[in-house]
């Protein structure tokens, strides 16, 4: 391409090599460029995975050139985990030259590693981002990868539901024109439109959140995500409040002929829960919001 090679990065790409046989040009699968657009010095990746600095590009941005039936993933941890950015087919800008770690592998490996993956062009190419189930809103920083009405298609794994949908909503839980798909490769109607996504494994047989004693919500107003409970104890540290995180809930609703105890600190060993609010029947703000950790929930004798 009568582009200079810039060594000094391609003596510290090396460090982690690891060869894929039987794959057409595994040597030059991805070019990266010091400039955007792919323009400036230039360096192949060969097939592998990689410690090195994005930093010492110098320039202060970069983009990368992926070759058909390649995918290269750029991470800020060295261990390939954090913020990260996995590329298809084309030249795209990156990001971010904040990475510290880069896979480059041929498209059958690991690329359903999440069982949603969205896609910012259309026929599966571009900047992707991977989803685990639950809800994702742009409004809240949670689409990664893409940018918010940025996506175009999305191949979604065997067993899983996907629902894209134009808007967050007054509820932050999907609103507008939404299309629904399962397993395998679509191209999106409402492509460049997308502000919500929300993943469903469908072997999970667990109840609508609603039909449950009691529901916890993410934000006040009983807005956002939200996780249900029948009666019993159940524990953050476990993973037992499912779709919301530690510390996340901020609101509750509690069915009739029911009583909840929501508290900031699960019970030690034969001790009890610290920092608790108990709940009767209806629609309650809790006092102590982003701070539940514990919940207990009983029928009213």
């Amino acid at each position: 391409m009568g582009k200079t090679i810039f060594f000094v990065v391609l003596s510290i790409f090396t460090v982690w090599a690891i060869p894929a046989a039987g794959q057409s040009d595994p040597a030059t699968a991805v070019l990266l460029f010091n400039g955007r657009k792919g323009t400036g010095a230039s360096q192949p990746i060969p097939v592998g995975v990689y410690q090195v600095s994005g930093k010492q590009l110098g320039s202060g941005e970069a983009s990368v050139k992926v070759s058909k039936g390649y995918i290269a993933t750029f991470c800020a941890a060295k261990n390939g985990t954090g913020k990260c950015e996995e590329l298809g087919e084309g030249t795209h800008d990156l990001a971010s030259i904040d990475f510290n770690y880069i896979k480059v592998a041929r498209k059958t490996e690991g690329v359903l590693a999440a069982p949603v993956i969205v896609y910012e062009l259309e026929h599966w190419a571009g900047r992707s981002q991977g989803f685990a189930p639950g809800m994702y809103r742009s409004i809240k920083g949670e689409f990664g990868n893409i940018l918010d009405n940025h996506a175009m298609s999305v191949i979604v794994a065997k067993g899983f539901r996907v629902k894209l949908c134009t808007e967050e909503g007054p509820m932050l839980r999907g609103h507008g024109e939404c299309e629904v798909y399962e397993t395998g490769r679509h191209d999106l109607r409402f492509a460049n439109d997308i502000s919500f996504v929300e993943v469903k494994d469908m072997s999970d047989t667990s109840p609508d959140d609603e039909k449950l004693a009691v529901v916890l919500y993410e934000d006040a107003s009983q807005v956002g995500k939200m996780q249900g409970f029948d009666v019993g104890m159940f524990f953050a540290s476990r993973g037992e409040f499912k779709k919301l995180r530690n510390d996340q809930a901020s609101s509750i609703w509690v069915k009739e002929g029911y009583r909840a105890e929501v508290c900031s600190d699960e019970p030690a060993a034969g001790g009890e829960p610290v920092g608790c609010e108990v709940f009767a029947s209806g629609k309650k703000n809790l006092k102590a919001r982003r701070t539940a950790s514990y919940i207990k929930v009983s029928k009213v004798s």
